[in-house]
């Protein structure tokens, strides 16, 4: 799967000034060392945290979450710490405690954090919605979820832009929301909440994701 979701080759388009690639390449740089790599570094969204420290305490976790808001506001960043939140695990060291259980307090890199980071964890699926909106793509992910893990503790799917699905794949979608395997976990992201059927927006925690001004 992760194969089918690779960047497209620059063979495939017009070479770009050089200036042009260079400022890109630094924002891109700047945009990896700032991005939050964990709750604490989730600025302004602290309603959501408290909310999931309270959850992941009780072990009252859902199946499926729906992250909202504007374009830039750090849906995926966001969805791939709780990926890692679910799965967190961490050897007992040196008389620190192993942790061995979700957790939204990952003060240090866990088992699977580093592959989740890179997108590389096989148990940590990411989709775009916006280029794969149909029923065969949503199969797919069925399909591959009716199976265990590989390594972490649950299987997460995170489908950005899910506003984009078809119709008949949110009703694929739809089939295993109501029953989801108890080691898979949905998250989904979206800048058009309007646009999710009420039927999946009612089987979701959702979160409002806050746009912090720079100002």
């Amino acid at each position: 799967m992760d194969d089918e979701h690779s960047a497209p080759s620059d063979a495939l388009f017009p070479a770009e000034p050089q200036a042009k690639r260079e400022g890109q390449a630094a924002y891109r740089v700047l945009a990896r060392k700032y991005r939050p790599s964990g709750f604490s570094d989730l600025i302004g969204q602290e309603p959501m945290v408290r909310t999931l420290e309270n959850a992941f305490e009780l072990n009252r976790i859902h199946q499926a979450y729906l992250l909202t808001g504007v374009r830039g506001v750090g849906k995926t960043t966001t969805a791939r710490i709780l990926a890692r939140a679910f799965n967190y695990e961490l050897p007992a060291q040196d008389g620190r405690p192993g942790v061995d259980r979700p957790t939204i307090h990952m003060d240090a890199l866990g088992a699977h954090c580093q592959a989740i980071i890179d997108s590389r964890h096989p148990d940590v699926l990411e989709m775009d919605a916006a280029s794969h909106t149909g029923i065969d793509d949503i199969r797919e992910i069925i399909e591959n979820a009716r199976y265990r893990p590989v390594m972490a503790r649950v299987k997460v799917y995170i489908i950005d832009e899910v506003h984009m699905l078809s119709k008949a794949a949110f009703n694929g979608l739809l089939k295993t929301l109501e029953e989801p395997p108890e080691h898979v976990k949905f998250i989904f992201a979206t800048t058009e909440i309007d646009k999710v059927p009420v039927t999946v927006r009612s089987r979701c925690q959702r979160f409002d994701l806050r746009r912090i001004d720079a100002g």
